[in-house]
């Protein structure tokens, strides 16, 4: 009896070991991506403003059945630009839609679903002062800068469609040749422990969580959430050194986002995976709603798996191989 049980549990070791299931696994970053009502518009403020380098200028509209349904925009046609950010292994992407209906959010900071763009910068002064020209304006209820520490001192502007970017300058940064040096985004979420739910089961990464609500008046001046309160917490996207920050706001009225794909607004993420259909499945699990129509990732051709899932927040994740 001994034998056979011992027996028994040898072989179920190793069937075990031979049928053990893969986890998919988020191994790295691509670009931030934003849907805007006017491209042309958008890549003027990004390119003269910011001083970005477009390295995917814009195209002409393109009606992809297949970019049609990883997005789930039947019918609509779309074009993008693209900028990258000295070193940074994030890019920017604004991405235009026609033929489809579309309804330009109207984004409060506060409001779940609204995204913040941050960008490290050695000359924060010159880039408002090119913004005073510009289809873009400063958000900061005060309009000018404020310090934090003896070196830093931050900004919140927003671009022609609405959406948030975070100006950090650091006197103590080493220069460069490029102005913006480096980025990173935040997330303005509805619940700390939903989110961090999501993201600990979808990316197997535990949020760095902080303990209390921050209520300090001098940054809900800076953002205009007076009277409001938030919590901070965050996470290092796998496979790469990008910081993803989410703010959960009380006592401030706050009205959750619900945009398409297609509406001005939108905030998308690009992450690479090694198991497109093994991630999907994953971030459902884990709560987030998948989007891509037809069952599963769409092929682009080649066997290239691509699938949207969005998160409980609004932001959808572009899901791709690494190639």
């Amino acid at each position: 009896m001994r034998m056979r049980w011992r027996h028994f549990l040898v072989l179920w070791g190793i069937l075990g070991t031979a049928t053990s299931v893969h986890a998919a696994e988020v191994i790295g970053v691509g670009n931030f991506s934003h849907i805007v009502s006017d491209l042309d518009r958008a890549v003027t403020f990004y390119s003269e403003v910011l001083e970005l380098e477009n390295t995917v200028p814009p195209g002409e509209f393109s009606p992809n059945p297949a970019i049609m349904q990883l997005g789930d925009t039947p019918g609509a046609q779309s074009r993008i630009a693209v900028f990258a950010i000295s070193g940074s292994e994030l890019g920017i992407e604004l991405i235009e839609y026609r033929d489809i209906a579309r309804g330009h959010a109207q984004i409060r900071f506060q409001d779940p679903g609204a995204s913040v763009l941050q960008l490290r910068v050695h000359d924060m002064d010159s880039i408002l002062t090119r913004l005073e020209s510009s289809t873009g304006r400063i958000w900061t209820p005060s309009g000018d800068p404020v310090a934090f520490g003896e070196t830093s001192r931050i900004i919140f502007i927003q671009d022609p469609d609405g959406i948030f970017i975070e100006l950090i300058e650091d006197s103590s940064a080493a220069s460069g040749e490029a102005n913006v040096y480096g980025a990173s985004f935040e997330l303005i979420i509805d619940s700390t422990e939903t989110n961090a739910s999501f993201y600990r089961n979808g990316f197997g990464v535990d949020p760095d969580v902080s303990a209390e609500f921050d209520s300090s008046p001098d940054l809900n001046a800076n953002v205009a959430t007076s009277g409001g309160a938030f919590r901070r917490s965050s996470i290092t996207i796998p496979g790469t050194e990008v910081g993803m920050a989410f703010l959960e706001f009380k006592d401030i009225y706050r009205k959750p986002l619900a945009t398409r794909v297609q509406d001005p607004g939108t905030a998308l993420l690009q992450l690479f995976v090694d198991d497109v259909p093994g991630m999907v499945e994953r971030l459902v699990d884990a709560g987030g709603t998948m989007i891509t129509t037809g069952g599963g990732p769409v092929d682009l051709g080649g066997g290239v798996l691509l699938a949207i899932v969005r998160d409980p927040n609004n932001l959808y994740l572009e899901l791709l191989p690494r190639q």
